[in-house]
């Protein structure tokens, strides 16, 4: 499901895994790890016979032994038959999930390529509006769908959305790890069971659930507040609201505003069309949001058409050109449809028709020109092939890798304005003409003094960026006044 282009931080080292080289129930050998959370790991598998990379995610063994927690079991397999249902292309695809003899619990899904929408944000900062509108837009198409059958996701967060790598003039996003849906809809087979939320535990992720989600309450409207908190974060580099404990989260979530845009970025260029569609988002009460997928993406059709950008957000294809209901990935048609590979040779020949000569040795001279000319222009053609073919592709310039850290971390890193995160990070950047490649970083953190400094590194390189911050002087609070002598007056009559 997920093949990343950053390194993968905290995944399980494959050292003592048992599972690595295994077959799961004669289909699935396990490759290698891919990355791990609260409910297990995510392994490249194969699968036999049809020799397919796919994702395989296997159940933290914690929670699959009998008794141990079955609550954790249902939901898991609630997450595979659910997300099997959906056939949207921007949802990622259930192969098959199941259970071997000795009690592994696994779901096998589309093996994809890319980088999560968090690392991406991590690597690149913010995006630009209209980027940012393409990618929540098609998000918003895939919870569309789960929304029309009766499923809420409840943990959408950049971690669960993948930006693929197979299309390089626009993103392909999927839509990851409904671990957490719901079923909004009275039907029995889909009623939620008592077992799968245990007392006191709320299911969602702090940084992006919505507030009535703090009560474990939620329908379609409660993704359309993470949706918010998403689209904020692409556009601002941070999420609306942040807290050392995920308790203090939650009650932002529940009581404050989100700060404007012009609070955190004072000079970000956003349409205010655009701030006005995520703040409707982000409205405390259900009520006050848009109140389905169908309304986000005709709010973000109509703020990007008073911002001047059009054509984008168009309503679905219909007639000869609508797609079909499967999975499928990128547009079918267009300029890029039939591309030329890097060995092709268009050769764009015009003739211009003459007039037959009725005698036959003029018939016999046109025929010898022809075959002459054809001649020459296969050798031509030839020519062209072997030297296109020859010379090598020109080499992708390698990255510097700035590794931006501060003392005391968390220090609020901007570069010429632009927000990019909080220490430590990674930012990765592109050497110019010179062949090197400079970074100015401004770290800011409240109680210490604000600093810039730029950093210069050679390309493949890793510079630390390294920075302790000065801390401010503290202002002392001047005492009480000197009472004058004789006085008998006291400076508060109530003391």
């Amino acid at each position: 499901m997920i093949e990343s282009d950053a390194p993968r931080k905290g995944a399980p080292t494959d050292v003592a895994d048992p599972l690595l080289g295994r077959v799961l129930n004669e289909r699935f050998r396990i490759l290698e790890t891919l990355g791990a959370g609260g409910m297990g790991r995510v392994y490249k598998a194969m699968q036999a016979p049809l020799d397919r990379l796919v994702a395989l995610k296997v159940l933290n063994p914690q929670y699959s032994g009998e008794g141990k927690d079955p609550g954790f079991q249902k939901r898991f397999f609630l997450e595979a038959s659910v997300t099997a249902k959906l056939r949207h292309p921007n949802t990622v695809t259930v192969i098959d999930y199941g259970k071997t003899e000795d009690g592994i619990y696994y779901i096998a899904m589309e093996y994809l390529e890319g980088l999560t929408l968090s690392q991406l944000l991590t690597q690149e900062g913010s995006l630009q509006w209209d980027r940012a509108l393409s990618i929540a837009q098609q998000i918003a198409r895939s919870l569309r769908e789960a929304h029309k059958v009766g499923l809420i996701h409840r943990d959408l967060k950049p971690a669960n959305v993948m930006v693929l790598n197979q299309e390089t003039d626009h993103d392909v996003v999927k839509v990851l790890d409904f671990g957490l849906v719901k079923s909004f809809i009275g039907d029995a087979s889909m009623k939620e069971d008592t077992t799968l939320t245990q007392a006191g535990v709320i299911l969602g992720s702090p940084q992006y659930m919505a507030p009535e989600q703090a009560r474990n309450v939620a329908d379609p409207r409660s993704d359309v507040y993470s949706l918010g908190v998403v689209l904020y974060q692409i556009l601002m580099g941070r999420p609306p609201f942040q807290a050392a404990q995920s308790i203090d989260v939650i009650v932002k979530h529940i009581n404050d505003p989100p700060p404007s845009f012009h609070t955190v970025w004072p000079d970000h260029g956003i349409p205010a069309e655009v701030e006005t569609l995520v703040m409707k988002c982000l409205a405390k009460r259900p009520v006050d949001r848009y109140q389905s997928m169908d309304a986000v993406l005709q709010g973000m059709r109509a703020a990007a058409s008073a911002s001047g950008v059009s054509g984008v957000f168009s309503s679905p294809r219909t007639g000869l050109n609508a797609m079909g209901s499967g999975p499928h990935s990128g547009p079918h048609s267009g300029p890029h449809a039939l591309g030329s590979g890097p060995n092709t040779v268009a050769l764009d020949i015009s003739v211009d028709e003459q007039q037959a000569a009725p005698e036959k040795k003029s018939n016999r001279g046109l025929g010898i020109a022809l075959f002459g000319g054809s001649v020459l222009l296969g050798i031509a053609a030839a020519v062209i092939f072997v030297l296109r073919s020859t010379q090598p592709p020109p080499a992708a310039p390698r990255m510097v890798r700035f590794h931006v850290e501060s003392e005391p971390a968390g220090a609020q890193v901007t570069i010429n304005g632009r927000p990019r995160g909080q220490t430590p990070l990674d930012i990765d950047r592109t050497p110019d003409d010179s062949g090197l490649a400079s970074l100015e970083l401004t770290f800011a953190l409240d109680g210490y003094q604000t600093v810039s400094k730029t950093f210069t590194g050679e390309p493949g390189s890793t510079v630390p960026a390294s920075m302790k911050l000065p801390q401010l002087p503290r202002i002392k609070k001047p005492g009480p006044k000197p009472k004058a002598s004789g006085s008998t007056y006291k400076d508060d009559p109530y003391q």
